[in-house]
């Protein structure tokens, strides 16, 4: 039987997956891809406007993904204010650089938020910097630890931060979960792999919504890393392996062909 893993990625990840699965000759599995949470801008008010007339006055923009570099693109802003400011994870910086055409700040950090946090303390002193943080609102689930400790370290730094909400995060609407369930259930997936505490969560409502239903889903769960692997068990789900690369989707792939 053809070996099947469902990935539960946002579509803001989808080009980067299949990008990775079309550098490879071949592959032991064939992947679906069956976002679970979906983000969307917020229209251009509350804090964003405010945020975008006072550009010059911040050293630092985190763009916590892709939706923020997207809103920051949408704004129509004068790139002259933000050259060099925009701070990017991974991959994003490449977008960073092709839809607002200006070059990135700490382009070395290691593409993590915490990884952002390291290379601002080893950059300077930030008590007299004032950095602004492209930020989600949730719907339909907690917010991910890893934000929360984001937070936290970036507070402690005693740099002057704002927290600007551009996009929302949302999650499958339960209205889904009896046929997702009966799809995990059905022997024709293999496994499913997260990549993002917030999957994880939508993940743990469908197996509690399946017991309750009296007929449970065991199907092997493998995370994209050990970020994403803390938030399933704080979610209450067994993972069955770990990537040990949190960064890298190819290394995902590749750790995925050597464990199912």
């Amino acid at each position: 039987m053809v070996k099947r893993i469902l990935f539960t990625a946002p579509d803001t990840y989808h080009v980067s997956l299949h990008e990775a699965f079309g550098k490879r000759p071949t592959c032991s599995f064939h992947p679906m891809f069956v976002p679970f949470i979906s983000s969307t801008l917020l229209p251009p008010g509350g804090t964003f406007l405010p945020f975008c007339n006072q550009l010059a006055s911040y050293d630092y923009i985190i763009c916590t993904s892709i939706m923020a570099v997207r809103a920051l693109s949408s704004a129509g802003v004068d790139r002259s204010l933000i050259d060099g400011k925009v701070v990017a994870i991974g991959k994003d910086q490449k977008v960073v650089q092709e839809f607002l055409g200006v070059t990135v700040a700490l382009p070395h950090a290691k593409p993590s938020l915490m990884g952002i946090i390291e290379a601002l303390e080893s950059e300077q002193v930030l008590q007299s910097k004032r950095i602004a943080v492209l930020w989600p609102k949730y719907s339909g689930l907690p917010v991910p630890p890893t934000i929360t400790n984001f937070q936290n370290a970036l507070s402690a730094t005693g740099a002057d931060v704002s927290y600007v909400y551009c996009y929302r995060t949302t999650a499958m609407s339960d209205e889904y979960y009896a046929e997702t369930a009966d799809a995990l259930r059905s022997g024709n997936i293999s496994a499913v792999a997260l990549t993002s505490g917030g999957e994880a969560y939508v993940l743990s409502r469908i197996m509690k919504f399946a017991e309750t239903q009296g007929q449970p889903v065991n199907v092997p769960i493998y995370s994209f890393g050990p970020y994403t692997t803390r938030c399933a068990e704080e979610a209450g789900l067994n993972v069955t392996g770990t990537s040990p690369n949190q960064y890298s989707f190819s290394d995902f792939i590749d750790y995925l062909e050597t464990e199912i």
